[in-house]
């Protein structure tokens, strides 16, 4: 839960201070998951193999999620 936090708040700053405007929500999962994969290096033993599953695990399902949201978008312009 930390992760995605952290990640909204770095985009929210990123947003307002650097006026970089946030294209997709996924831009925020995407971060997560390089903080979990950052910070599971940090980890030792059971726990550093369990967060960097869930790391590929959140964004395996991102990927999947970007993939089904875009399809309706290219069907309509056609």
């Amino acid at each position: 839960m930390a992760t995605v936090c952290w990640a909204i708040w770095n985009s929210h700053n990123q947003a307002t201070f650097e006026q970089n405007i946030l294209k997709t929500p996924f831009n925020v999962v995407y971060a997560a998951c390089g903080f979990l994969t950052y910070w599971a290096g940090l980890m030792a033993g059971d726990d550093r193999e369990a967060m960097e599953r869930g790391a590929k695990m959140l964004r395996s399902n991102a990927s999947m999620m970007m993939r089904i949201c875009a399809a309706p978008a290219k069907s309509a312009t056609k």
